[in-house]
């Protein structure tokens, strides 16, 4: 395809983008004065994996009583506006401080250097969330091989995807530092990408993104009891398939999966009864230990109450 980047140029772009982390690193090192420059000229990164922005609160009483101590990475745009490459969480933060200027360091970087170092610097997170993992890694795939996104994602999830789109995605993998392979990538990741918004929504605040995938075959109405529980941590996707199943034989939304047991019907009664009373004998009874012979004879008076009532 015309004008699509080659390997090389993508190694190309991440030593570059290597090197310009590396200079912002070592400016700051060398204490090398930095440019303010105003918030109202800064445009976010459209290039941004990362995109939970919860708890920025304490960052931006920081801000507010002592400044930006780490700069922002930008890069020039026309009619003197900047782009941020790097530092989206210190721009929120200022905003809610309602800061006027920010600290940044400016370089030319081209819409491939850029994406390079923002997901060089956000996939090397820790608590990167799978949505994020899956949105950066496809965003890299389809950047490299100059084509939409979701015409990737789609032939990623068909039956035979080509080897340069499997073999540029290798390379977006390695980027993520963790064990993925496109197997791997393909059955815990691209199916997140499918995920309606208010799925999503409840990974980016912490929810499993297994239990999110379980709840899916939920009716909206078992979702919005049930995920709250699960982006709380109380439920994962076993707690989550068992409500399904019992929801399933009940026909009826359960809030929480039970661990009632169910009630026998007459003809389970009568099944029971009769397995006790062929095994539970005098005989039998003063076999057991005392333990657990006193628990059986408490148990057989607890019945015997229960039928006088």
């Amino acid at each position: 395809m015309s004008g699509k980047p080659s390997t090389s140029a993508l190694q190309a772009a991440m030593a570059r983008a290597s090197k310009a982390q590396s200079g912002i690193q070592a400016a700051e090192e060398r204490h090398v004065p930095v440019e303010y420059l105003r918030l109202d000229d800064l445009d976010v990164s459209p290039f941004q994996a990362r995109k939970d922005f919860q708890g920025i609160d304490e960052l931006a009483r920081d801000i507010a009583a002592n400044g930006v101590l780490q700069p922002v990475l930008v890069r020039p745009l026309a009619g003197g506006r900047y782009q941020l490459v790097a530092g989206e969480r210190r721009l929120r933060a200022s905003r809610q401080a309602q800061q006027a200027t920010i600290p940044a360091v400016i370089r030319d970087m081209t819409d491939l250097e850029a994406r390079m170092h923002g997901l060089r610097e956000n996939l090397q997170r820790e608590d990167l969330n799978a949505y994020e993992v899956a949105r950066a890694v496809l965003d890299l795939t389809a950047l490299q091989l100059a084509r939409p996104a979701d015409e990737v994602q789609a032939e990623l999830g068909g039956a035979a995807p080509a080897e340069e789109t499997l073999r540029v995605l290798g390379e977006a993998l390695k980027l993520v530092n963790k064990d993925l392979t496109y197997l791997s990538y393909r059955r815990n990741y691209l199916s997140l990408l499918r995920l309606p918004a208010h799925l999503v929504a409840a990974i980016e605040q912490g929810a499993s993104y297994s239990a999110v995938l379980a709840v899916r075959a939920a009716t909206p109405e078992q979702q919005r009891v049930w995920l709250p529980l699960i982006i709380s941590g109380e439920w994962s996707r076993r707690q989550v398939q068992q409500a399904l199943q019992e929801a399933k034989q009940t026909s009826q939304p359960a809030n929480r999966p039970a661990n009632k047991k169910k009630v026998p019907l007459a003809d389970d009664w009568d099944r029971q009864m009769g397995q006790v009373s062929r095994k539970f004998t005098a005989k039998r009874l003063q076999s057991l230990d005392p333990r657990r012979r006193q628990k059986a004879q408490r148990l057989l008076n607890e019945l015997a109450q229960l039928l006088e009532e």
